[in-house]
């Protein structure tokens, strides 16, 4: 079971909720599990009092939205290429993103904020179920960037 990374690098904020990163399963008895998420406004030069929230919700990908497709890179290079389709720094938002946000924290600008769990205790997601994917999003205040990561075990 290989285990996945892909990022994301100065990703423009708004007031609105944005996503920065998807994952989905969306190979035939594909599943993954998301182990690490992290969120920082570190790096970038939007002013330091700018507040973001970044929060992780379930996703159908009926209507896939605009973004980035990311080469996922593996953390061992003995690793096939990898079958979850890893997306960033959408333009236009998938419809279907869900209202429950099972991961949420709020950073300021300068800050930011790292989710990381032992694999086996991770967000799973399994391609059969309604909810396909997941949505790694920034709420805020105004303007401003932010950088992050997502890294995941996959099938």
């Amino acid at each position: 079971m290989p285990k996945f990374g892909a990022f994301f690098n100065a990703f423009a904020t708004t007031t609105t909720a944005k996503t920065a990163l998807a994952l989905h399963a969306n190979g035939t008895g594909e599943w993954f599990e998301l182990i690490e998420l992290l969120m920082s406004g570190d790096g970038s030069v939007t002013a330091a009092d700018r507040q973001h929230r970044a929060q992780l919700a379930k996703c159908t990908f009926g209507a896939a939205g605009t973004g980035t497709t990311i080469t996922a890179e593996p953390f061992d290079d003995f690793a096939a290429a990898g079958r979850v389709l890893a997306v960033g720094e959408y333009s236009a938002e998938p419809t279907t993103v869900g209202t429950v946000f099972p991961i949420l924290w709020g950073f300021n600008q300068r800050g930011g904020m790292r989710w990381a769990v032992p694999q086996g205790e991770g967000v799973k997601v399994y391609n059969p179920n309604t909810n396909k994917g997941v949505v790694f999003q920034v709420l805020s205040d105004a303007a401003g960037a932010v950088d992050g990561h997502g890294n995941w075990w996959e099938s």
